[in-house]
């Protein structure tokens, strides 16, 4: 009797598992939509972009590395949204700033779901000389939570870097 007790408890509780652990098709098939909407757009500015050959104002940009990130991609992706810019990078440890740079600090969270994780925060803030030339922020969408951390960046990056006032573009 044990032993039937045990193997249908096993049964139910594996069955209550498996159907709590189940994701929601429908908002399954809503975030698909919205994250690969998100990366054809991207993909779609990036040539956009190269069409343009759309040139930063900065010949070189500094990334001061940051250890807290845990996003993967997040240095790579900053890197070759500058070099399709035409800026060369160089990342650096922190507290050691290379003379004449415009250097480029960024945090970033990802978030854990459905055994994958996601951008769920960014900042990125460009600066020189101890002052702030520009600052964005991506914050989450529902729609594009599934998207790149590329997808998610490459807009802001222009904004970072073409939203600047014409003086303060001058290194």
């Amino acid at each position: 009797m044990t032993r039937a007790f045990s193997v249908a408890a096993a049964l139910l509780l594996s069955g209550c598992i498996t159907v709590q652990s189940l994701p929601s098709p429908a908002r399954d098939v809503f975030t698909f939509t919205f994250s690969t909407a998100n990366e054809l757009q991207a993909f779609a500015e990036k040539a956009r972009q190269r069409a343009e050959r759309r040139q930063a104002p900065y010949k070189r940009i500094c990334i001061q590395w940051n250890q807290a990130v845990t996003v993967p991609d997040m240095v790579r992706v900053m890197e070759d949204g500058m070099q399709r810019r035409g800026v060369a990078t160089q990342v650096y440890p922190a507290g050691s700033v290379p003379a004449g740079c415009v250097t480029l600090q960024y945090a970033a969270t990802r978030v854990w779901e459905q055994d994958a994780a996601y951008l769920s925060y960014a900042t990125m803030a460009l600066q020189q000389d101890g002052r702030v030339l520009a600052r964005v922020v991506y914050e989450p969408r529902v729609m594009d939570r599934w998207a790149s951390t590329e997808a998610k960046l490459v807009f802001l990056l222009d904004q970072l870097l073409f939203g600047l006032q014409p003086a303060a573009a001058n290194s």
